[in-house]
């Protein structure tokens, strides 16, 4: 029999339990549910559909509560029950957005380690089939090209399955087409899906009125802060004129070019309809970033080694837009100096996003294999963009010193009108496309030059998408020069071959001629052709198997250098990362070389 000191002991520890389990009680419900023993399995619940085709599967199941909640940390006996009672429902429903209107279905919960399994079983039933189909466009703009074409893209078909999805996602890409060319009031005066399912037949009646067009009215530019560009400048960027058909895609356009030259850290564009007149205000609402822009880089590349860079940009510096660079970047085999003042191209029918006027002074010096070369430039030139194309005529002026081993020292100077024509055709859907760059530069002897000389290069780029994610990578380049002396043509003009973006497998303008020392001293022409097929195995990671070509030479006969190999490929944020391995096929003895390239497509 317990002693009074023990009774006492354990009316005590009674007493408060009690006054405890209130508190207990709640810690549980907050806490949620207990989580399972280590190496025990969190109960699931696994759906499974029966007697379904294969096309309705996915809509059906992302119709089911169930299928969102398998995985839930809340699952018991109670929800399942009701994920359950909510299954039939819902999956008629899909069913019916699919064309069956007639489908059954039966529910079954089976317990099994360490959850549930959840049966549908579906008795499909007849397909319901479209009688009769109804498409029109009415209103003023019932000849509108787009708005007409787009009708052709109608998903459902006389004598073709009912399908809710495609049918409600046309309706609402064809009022955003109807919008974005400037008919803001339009609206559906029918829009009907008449369906009988004991025939097992459907009417579909859709009707668009586009009302009245809308078109530009004033536009209005706001600067806040105390940096204010001209009204020239900024008019400049607005591709259209009040009056002018109002189109969405202008707004866009207005504020990519805005926010494109980095001039402003806020870039507000507010269209403004006016539905009595049938005119839409602009409202732009700016403010100035800080004048001054600080950059720096840091990396490695298999031709230059270590490298590094920094670059000072005033991002205006007046009221015109008026710029300012300077960068200097360094490497294991170069250094670079440059300052470049850019003015905005403000005369009529330029646009100062893209088109400028700059003026520019920049040093290098390179060192490679037996050859030093230090270059000065002076240089002027108009840029601008046409469409596709991208245009840039200059006058520059170049001084450069450049020491062969075995040779001595020589000194060239050329006065060079060039210019340049680019084509950048929009990609397709999948990301294929070409691009093709153009350039012809020259010089007269006697007129601030040393020689005469006259240089054409082609560079070309293709991109064919295979399969879902694989794709063909193909590229060529073509030069050719004309001199009076080839001997008095700078180092930095010849041609050379070899390296990452060259033939691979080669060192970094390591083919070419070579004089009597056997340095590679460059050519007279270029030949270089490559291609690769990318094989991304689990994107974005994939491998490369590539075959190169080319070389520089003098005279007409080309005896080509090939190069074989092998890459990783990651396709980052900032662009495709290649690592490679390539050997050179005429230099049995060497090594396999090392490639690592960033942003190699096109």
């Amino acid at each position: 029999m317990p002693s009074n000191g023990e009774v006492e002991t354990l009316l005590k520890r009674a007493l408060i339990l009690l006054l405890l389990a209130p508190l207990l009680a709640r810690a549980e419900e907050t806490a949620g549910p207990e989580a399972p023993a280590v190496g025990q399995a969190s109960p699931r619940l696994e759906v499974v559909l029966e007697g379904l085709p294969d096309y309705v599967q996915p809509g059906v199941r992302g119709a089911l509560s169930a299928e969102r909640q398998k995985d839930s940390v809340y699952l018991d006996d109670l929800l399942v029950d009701h994920l359950a009672r909510r299954a039939e429902e819902e999956a008629l429903a899909a069913m019916q957005a699919s064309g069956f209107y007639r489908a059954e279905v039966a529910v079954e919960v089976h317990n099994q380690a360490p959850g549930w399994r959840m049966v549908l079983r579906f008795r499909p039933g007849p397909v319901v089939l479209i009688r009769a189909v109804r498409v029109e466009l009415v209103g003023p703009g019932k000849e509108d090209w787009p708005l007409v074409a787009h009708v052709k893209q109608f998903p459902l078909v006389a004598n073709g399955p009912l399908v809710h999805v495609p049918y409600e996602d046309f309706k609402a890409d064809w009022l955003k087409l109807a919008r974005e060319h400037g008919y803001l009031d339009a609206r559906f005066t029918r829009h009907e899906i008449l369906v009988d399912p004991e025939a097992g037949t459907a009417d579909v009646d859709l009707c668009m009125d586009t009302g009245e067009p809308y078109v530009f009215g004033i536009t209005l530019f706001t600067q806040e802060g105390e940096q204010r560009f001209e009204s020239t400048l900024l008019e400049g960027f607005r591709s259209w004129k009040e009056g002018d058909p109002y189109r969405l895609p202008r707004l866009l356009e207005l504020h990519r070019g805005l926010s494109d030259t980095g001039y402003f850290s806020v870039v507000d564009i507010s269209p403004r309809p006016d539905p009595a007149r049938h005119v839409v205000d602009v409202g732009v609402r700016l403010a100035a970033r800080p004048r001054t822009r600080y950059s720096f880089g840091a990396g490695f590349g298999t031709d230059t080694g270590p490298r590094g860079s920094v670059e000072i940009e005033q991002r205006y510096l007046n009221a015109r837009g008026d710029r300012l660079f300077g960068r200097l970047r360094g490497s294991a085999i170069d250094a670079q100096a440059e300052v470049e003042y850019r003015r905005p191209w403000l005369t009529q029918g330029r646009s100062p996003r893209t088109d400028y006027l700059s003026a520019a002074v920049d040093y290098r010096r390179e060192t490679v294999a037996d050859i030093e070369t230090e270059t000065l430039q002076l240089r002027a030139s108009a840029h601008d963009v046409q469409g596709f194309w991208r245009r840039q005529a200059s006058l520059g002026w170049l001084t450069e010193v450049y020491r062969v081993e075995g040779e001595p020292e020589a000194t060239s100077h050329l006065l060079m009108p060039a210019l340049k024509l680019g084509y950048r055709p929009r990609r397709d859907r999948r990301g294929g496309g070409w691009r093709l760059d153009w350039e012809m530069r020259g010089a007269l002897d006697g007129l601030l030059s040393d020689t005469s000389l006259l240089q054409a290069r082609v560079d070309a780029s293709w991109t064919f998408p295979v399969r879902q994610h694989d794709q063909w990578l193909l590229r060529g380049s073509l030069g050719t020069s004309w001199a009076d002396d080839f001997d008095k043509v700078p180092i930095s003009l010849r041609y050379f071959a070899g390296g990452d973006l060259s033939v691979r497998g080669y060192g970094y303008k390591s083919l070419g001629p070579v004089n009597d020392e056997g340095a590679v001293v460059g050519g007279k022409h270029l030949v270089v052709l490559s291609a690769e097929y990318d094989w991304m195995f689990a994107d974005p990671w994939g491998m490369a198997l590539f075959v190169d070509a080319g070389n520089a030479f003098n005279g007409s006969a080309i005896e080509l250098k090939t190069g074989l190999g092998l890459g990783l490929r990651w396709r980052s944020p900032v662009g495709l990362v290649g690592l490679d391995v390539a050997h050179g096929l005429d230099n049995p003895t060497d090594a396999f070389r090392i490639h690592f390239t960033l942003g190699v497509e096109l």
